[in-house]
């Protein structure tokens, strides 16, 4: 991202017109609910495009990113930064966000990139505050476990049971049923391997939710 909460323009008539590009998205949204769809959009607020550039970072240097106690921005993302959600003022930006996009887009609901990278208060928040706008929205994520801690529980799926109204992503029962994503090394329970899954499908129904 570039702009949290600037509307993407290649889906736009003409990308060089703001006002064309949120009215397009907001007729668009109303368009599918006429329709009886609901509409979940794809955030991505763990990185940025490019973080010194970013405004937050040339606003406040070094508040809105993760770093190790050299200086140097972590990368647990893989996209070079990583957004420091468990900090105040990201926080707040974060909720504010989310809430102003269910708000003025009439949005039911998000899917999370990378929320094993967001810590567990800040996606709480993001429920409650989400809920106060739209009490039917979905949110999910991604909660895979990955880059170095943050010192607090972060929104993997062990945390599942302390983020009540957020789902996620669930692998372990996705691979025990199709098999590996290799394609070659298992072949799941559908194809061929019952018995070498069965304990992971019985994880999978209970959500995978224990550590």
């Amino acid at each position: 991202p570039d702009n949290y909460n600037a509307v993407e323009g290649q889906y736009s008539t003409d990308p060089t017109n703001p006002s064309n590009r949120i009215n397009e998205l907001k007729q668009g949204v109303q368009n599918l609910h006429s329709n009886g769809l609901r509409v979940i959009m794809d955030v991505v607020y763990n990185h940025v495009a490019s973080a010194s550039s970013f405004s937050f970072e040339r606003i406040v240097p070094g508040y809105f990113f993760r770093t190790d106690e050299t200086g140097t921005l972590l990368n647990g993302t893989g996209c070079g930064n990583e957004v420091a959600s468990e900090r105040p003022m990201v926080r707040k930006f974060i909720v504010d966000s989310m809430k102003y996009w269910t708000r003025e887009y009439k949005l039911d609901g998000f899917r999370i990139d990378q929320m094993g990278l967001w810590d567990v208060t800040t996606l709480n928040q993001v429920r409650a505050g989400v809920s106060s706008v739209e009490p039917t929205a979905t949110i999910l994520g991604e909660a895979w476990s990955m880059g170095p801690a943050i010192g607090v529980p972060q929104g993997i799926q062990g945390q599942l049971v302390n983020m009540p109204g957020i789902g996620a992503f669930n692998d372990g029962i996705r691979n025990a049923v199709k098999g590996s994503p290799d394609g070659t090394s298992d072949g799941g329970y559908v194809n061929g391997n019952p018995a070498g899954t069965l304990n992971a499908l019985k994880a999978g129904v209970t959500g995978n939710t224990s550590t």
